[in-house]
């Protein structure tokens, strides 16, 4: 059989040496593979008479030219751009939250709500409460770049939703309901770049990296810390050394039927010259450059008149003014600023965090905030059964009506300060935080009937301690003491404290065009109540 395989291969090698050219590398495939077997003896091969060459081929007719336009240049970017796919990333984080509180004031997220009056059962006696409802789930989307446009898209969910009214309580933790969080698009132009859907709000520049470092839910007391459907336009300017941002931004207003849409605007300058470490909430540390917000919003309410049967509504204006900063007070230094990928080491670093904010009719831009406020009952002079009812069209603690009839906005104005500093050891994966705030209403009192008093507060305080370690880039874990404390609206509004106290800018409350002085320390002989909470989580980010 190899015999007869060499005589086939013969025939081949004689006709390619005859026409004067080499084997190709499929040609000496063919002829090396039998070469692995013994080789057999064959008798040398008659000449091989060379081919004729072949007929030369007449050339085509030439085609007619035909003019070609132009690429359109938006096509031809499109074609040369990043390509047809759509980019995907998925994001999010398991989290479980453990707490204690010495009170029965809170749920598992605390915020601004209310605590339960002094001498109560629910003041007396403490909780304790087990939820992984604060765990995430996000999604990113990049559409193909068409052209200069680039669009993008977020949506993210957590298990805070809205319960039934009869929901049980393991139905309550072990069977939450979703929430949607943020759900937008983004549109990336030359000129200005367009968001829209539901993100965080931008008064208070919200997700722009002013939150505290807290393990508590944000937004603390004080905090604003919300989310609206809104239109966006922003425009950046300059450099990552420094860099300019502007916006403005339609968005879903406090009342519908206010008519008009909420007014936002901000401005953001940040330098990367002087970074620094910060982490949001119990968020993973970054490196962010110092920064300083500007915003303010201003809106319409439209409130049905304070009768049985409303006539015309009743019209008042809310506005607010907030000032965010981020300042590193040990940082990275000047020059390039570093990334996450360099350095690793975050260790003996220090950031501040500060928000101060003021406003007329806000009270719903702060996360739970009411402050107990509600409508006045209607007069019932003729005993009637049941009695009138008033059904205000705006949700409570924004606005109410004083004696007069008149529509008010309730005014709040407060602070938060927030420190981290991560230690010189494990490369800065072990750092400590620590929160303070303070809220205060300089009307909700006077808007309220004396009787009603005991049911509102008209001022708190926060404060949180927090250790955190991060086990792995993906986990970590904390623990957190956390200590609110509120007066109430029976308080009195005056006289000494047997604390002694300085006034201080936040203290000189406008009463009748006068600026006049209230106590630092008010709760000398007023109704208050404390809740501590301890509180240990663990979170794993992917």
């Amino acid at each position: 059989m190899n015999k007869c395989k060499a005589l086939r291969v013969v025939p081949v090698l004689a006709a390619i040496a005859a026409a004067g050219r080499t084997p190709t590398a499929q040609a000496q495939t063919a002829v090396e593979t039998p070469a692995a077997e013994a080789p057999a003896v064959v008798p040398a091969p008659a000449p091989v008479p060379a081919a004729a060459p072949p007929a030369p081929t007449p050339k085509p007719a030439a085609a007619p030219t035909i003019a070609v336009p132009a690429p359109d240049p938006v096509i031809a970017a499109v074609a040369m751009g990043a390509g047809t796919r759509w980019e995907f990333s998925l994001y999010g984080f398991a989290e479980l939250n453990a707490m204690r509180d010495s009170t029965q004031s809170y749920g598992a997220a605390a915020n601004n709500a209310m605590l339960a009056r002094p001498a109560t059962y629910a003041a007396t006696f403490g909780r304790t409460q087990f939820t992984g409802n604060n765990s995430q789930l996000g999604v990113r989307l990049a559409a193909p770049q068409f052209g200069l446009l680039k669009a993008g898209g977020q949506a993210e969910l957590d298990f805070f939703g809205v319960q039934p009214t009869d929901v049980t309580e393991a139905n309550a933790f072990t069977q939450p309901s979703v929430r949607m969080r943020l759900f937008l698009m983004r549109l990336e132009t030359p000129f200005v770049d367009l968001l829209a859907g539901q993100y965080h709000d931008l008064f208070g520049w919200g997700g722009a990296g002013f939150y505290p470092n807290t393990v508590a839910f944000l937004g603390v007391p004080g905090q604003l810390y919300h989310r609206n459907p809104q239109l966006r336009a922003s425009r950046v300017f300059g450099a990552p050394e420094l860099r300019l941002e502007t916006a403005l931004a339609a968005v879903r207003p406090a009342q519908r039927n206010s008519d008009l849409p909420d007014g936002q605007a901000g401005v953001r300058l940040s330098s990367s010259r002087w970074s620094g470490v910060a982490a949001q909430g119990f968020g993973q540390p970054t490196v962010a450059p110092a920064a300083l917000g500007l915003s303010g919003v201003a809106r319409r309410f439209a409130v049905a008149e304070f009768l049985t049967v409303p006539g015309a509504p009743k019209v008042a204006y809310g506005w607010g003014l907030a000032a965010n900063l981020f300042l590193p007070l040990i940082g990275f230094g000047s020059g390039a600023a570093p990334t996450l990928a360099g350095p690793t080491d975050l260790g003996n670093t220090l950031s501040l965090t500060a928000e101060f904010s003021a406003g007329s009719g806000i009270s719903d831009l702060y996360t739970q905030l009411t402050g107990g406020a509600l409508f006045p009952t209607l007069p019932n002079p003729g005993s009637l059964v049941p009695p009138p009812l008033y059904r205000p069209d705006i949700d409570s603690g924004i606005v109410t009506f004083d004696g007069n009839g008149n529509l008010s906005p309730i005014k709040w104005r407060a602070y938060v300060v927030g420190l981290q500093y991560h230690l010189p050891v494990a490369a800065g994966r072990l750092w400590t935080a620590i929160t303070y705030a303070r809220l205060k209403s300089t009307n909700l009192a006077q808007l309220t009937p004396n009787a009603s008093r005991g049911g509102v507060f008209v001022s708190a305080d926060y404060f949180d301690g927090n250790v955190f370690f991060s086990l792995t880039p993906a986990v970590q874990i904390a623990v957190s003491y956390q200590t609110t404390h509120q007066i109430f609206g029976d308080a009195p509004l005056g006289g000494q404290s047997a604390h002694g106290w300085t006034p201080s800018w936040l203290d000189w409350l406008p009463e009748g065009g006068k600026k006049v002085a209230r106590p630092l320390f008010p709760e000398d002989g007023a109704a208050q109540t404390r809740n501590h909470r301890a509180e240990i989580a663990l979170k794993m980010f992917f």
